[in-house]
This record gives structure tokens, C-alpha cells and sequence, in this order.
């Protein structure tokens, strides 16, 4: 017979890992948009006709998720939702893989 395995972690090393989140970047505002591709992904959630967006971080860019909900939200304009998702447990390296 086979054994059973979860599929996932219970996630334990995630509510126990300690972070450092850096109070933000020396960003101007264009370089901040630019290293967040923020017009491309405009443009993408316009083109898609997407209407609930859900933005997730990693822990160590949380900071500047406000900063970069207001700037989407204010270039697609009404009829789409926008949330952050409260549940950070990717850390950079799913970053980078994503990108």
C-alpha cells in the first residue's frame, strides 16, 4: 500500500521564520515605477479585462505594497478590484522564480 504524504507543509516554518523588512527604497517616483514594471502591468490587467486583482508579496517587499496598490488603482480605473492578500509565505526566492 502506498503512503500517504500531504501535499503540503503545515506550514510551521512559516510561522516561525523571523524577517527584516527594510523601511523602503531610495526610489525616485519614475525608478520605482520602473522596478516595479507598474505600466506593464497596467497594461496587462486592461487588456486582460481582469476584474479582481490580487497582488502577494514577498515578505521583504511588504512595504511597498501600498505605495504600488495606489499606483495600479489609479491607472485602471473603476469596474476592477484590486487586494493585497495578507498571506506572505513565499519568500524572495519564489520572487525571482515568478518574475
Amino acid at each position: 500500500m502506498a503512503e500517504n504524504t500531504a501535499f503540503s507543509s503545515s506550514g510551521e516554518d512559516v510561522i516561525n521564520r523571523t524577517i527584516t523588512i527594510e523601511e523602503g527604497h531610495d526610489l525616485l517616483q519614475e525608478e520605482f515605477e520602473d522596478y516595479y514594471d507598474i505600466d506593464r502591468t497596467v497594461e496587462e490587467i486592461v487588456k486582460g479585462g481582469y476584474k479582481r486583482i490580487a497582488l502577494q508579496f514577498p515578505d521583504e517587499l511588504l512595504h511597498d505594497s501600498v505605495p504600488i496598490f495606489r499606483l495600479l488603482k489609479s491607472r485602471i480605473g473603476p469596474g476592477s478590484d484590486l487586494y493585497v492578500l495578507a498571506d506572505t509565505s513565499y519568500g524572495r526566492q519564489a520572487l525571482i522564480l515568478q518574475v
